[in-house]
């Protein structure tokens, strides 16, 4: 799998985890956020280049930077890819 492949993935889960993190029901959330903590901390371990340890926490408990921090690697490994170069 590349490093795309797997940002489209973690994408992918984090779209559908920001749906039940708006959830009522609290044990939804809850679990959501849960899943949520372990999505950011395989972005950070499978992207570290790409966050300093701020940045980390700073994502941890906000998804809009979180998913921007995300979009910004996307279109990184993206370039890189049309420049021919292999992600």
């Amino acid at each position: 799998m590349t490093k795309l492949d797997l940002l489209f993935q973690i994408k992918s889960s984090a779209l559908y985890i920001e749906n039940r993190l708006m959830s009522s029901d609290a044990e939804i959330v809850e679990t959501a956020k849960r899943e949520y903590e372990k999505l950011v901390d395989r972005f950070h371990h499978e992207n570290a280049s790409f966050m300093s340890l701020k940045q980390y926490e700073a994502a941890r408990n906000n998804f809009d930077y979180f998913t921007f921090l995300l979009e910004e690697a996307l279109a990184y490994y993206k370039r890189k890819l049309m420049q021919g170069e292999e992600v």
